[in-house]
């Protein structure tokens, strides 16, 4: 796996989930249609940048569908915007949880890789799963509210994937440093490879 290229694509996603956090943040006031939008264009610049920063060898079928089917939505939604408005706690939640089970998926991932910092996303993803079923089964929530909410989520989550991406990029350096180094396969310390001399 390209650590240096995973490093890079995670820590871009990152900086693009804090954007969007904070500019959400900064326009509480408007229309759900604008939120809407925001929203929209977030899922297809994370579809986007996901596809085009994947490491060599790993864009498959499946990114491929999972990339196209974020940016139709993405394009459905911000098109239609007043169609969707009235559904966008309910569609918050069910986005909070889809990528709150994409986090802890990823925090499994990389602890297998021997990154200390894993349990932090994983606390995050299971935060952000309570907070998706909250907003899908509390509807009448204020508009503003969930604006705030999400926005503040959004930017934990970007705050994180951005150490994780630093994280990723030290752990790339210091295997190039050490060609003898490499990531450990069962969540263990680093392991040291090498030839027996006789």
């Amino acid at each position: 796996m390209d650590l240096k290229r995973t490093s890079r694509s995670v820590i871009v996603n990152g900086v693009i989930a804090i954007l969007v956090g904070l500019l959400m943040m900064v326009w509480p006031g408007t229309s759900a249609e604008v939120v809407v939008r925001i929203f929209a264009i977030w899922l297809a610049v994370i579809a986007v940048s996901s596809f085009v920063l994947a490491p060599k060898g790993t864009r498959s079928g499946s990114l491929v569908a999972r990339s196209v089917l974020l940016i139709l939505l993405g394009a459905l939604i911000f098109f239609s915007p007043m169609f969707f408005a009235a559904f966008v706690t309910i569609l918050t939640g069910f986005a909070v949880i889809f990528f709150s089970f994409l986090a802890v998926t990823v925090s499994l991932f990389i602890r297998r890789l021997g990154v200390r910092m894993w349990w932090a996303l994983t606390a995050i993803g299971a935060l952000g799963i309570v907070l998706g079923f909250f907003f899908l089964f509390a509807p009448d929530a204020g508009v503003t509210a969930l604006i705030f909410t999400l926005a503040g989520f959004i930017v934990l989550v970007g705050i994180a994937l951005v150490a994780l991406g630093w994280r990723l990029r030290k752990t790339a350096q210091a295997i190039r440093q050490d060609p003898h180094r490499r990531p450990p396969e069962n969540g263990g310390g680093d392991v040291i490879s090498g030839e027996i001399i006789e």
